[in-house]
C-alpha cells in the first residue's frame, strides 16, 4: 500500500514539474523578449543614461572582464550579488530611491537579460539591458584597469581610451 501511496505521489509531483531551461535557452528568450518589449538599450540611450542623473549603467561581468574592458562611466555590480551593490547607487540614506532607471550590461546581453528580471522586482521603473559587444563593435571607446604590473588592480595610471582593432582607420 505504501508503495502505491509513493508511486501516486512521485506521479503528482512530475505532473506538476516544469522542464529544465537551460542558461542559453534562458537567456535567449529573455533578450528576444526584452527586444519586442523596447528594452533592449541601443548605443545612443547608453550615451545619454551615462550622461543623465536619473540613470545607472552597470555592469553584472566578473571583475576580470570590467578589468578587461568596460564602459567608462559604468559602475561595476559584478556577478556575485548585483543586487546589493546596486543598492549603493540607487539609494540614499533612507533606502529611497535615488536612480529608477537603470541599464544592465555584459558582454553579449544573457546575463543582463537574467538579472534584469530581479532589478525588475526590486522596483526599478525602467530596466533596459545592453550588450559591450554592440559598444565595442560601433567603435566606442572602453577603459582597462590592467597595468604591466602583476597588480592588476591598477597604479592609478591613465591608459586612455581603447577602441577595438577595426576602428583604427575609421579615425
Amino acid at each position: 500500500m505504501k508503495a502505491i501511496y509513493l508511486a501516486i505521489i512521485l506521479i503528482m509531483t512530475s505532473l506538476g514539474a516544469n522542464d529544465f531551461v537551460d542558461y542559453k535557452s534562458l537567456s535567449g528568450k529573455l533578450k528576444k523578449e526584452a527586444k519586442a518589449k523596447g528594452l533592449y538599450a541601443t548605443t545612443k540611450e547608453v550615451k545619454a543614461a551615462l550622461k543623465s542623473k536619473d540613470w545607472i549603467v552597470g555592469d553584472v561581468r566578473t571583475m576580470e572582464e570590467w578589468a578587461a574592458a568596460h564602459i567608462k562611466g559604468a559602475v561595476r555590480l559584478g556577478r556575485q550579488s548585483p543586487e546589493k551593490a546596486l543598492e549603493l547607487y540607487a539609494l540614499d540614506d533612507d533606502d529611497n530611491f535615488v536612480k529608477q532607471n537603470l541599464i544592465v550590461v555584459c558582454n553579449s546581453a544573457a546575463r543582463a537579460s537574467i538579472e534584469a528580471q530581479t532589478f525588475r522586482k526590486m522596483g526599478f521603473k525602467t530596466v533596459k539591458i545592453y550588450d559591450l559587444y554592440s559598444w565595442i563593435d560601433e567603435c566606442n571607446p572602453v577603459v582597462t584597469k590592467y597595468t604591466v604590473k602583476k597588480d592588476k588592480g591598477g597604479l592609478n595610471l591613465k591608459f586612455g581610451n581603447f577602441y577595438a582593432e577595426h576602428c583604427h582607420n575609421k579615425k
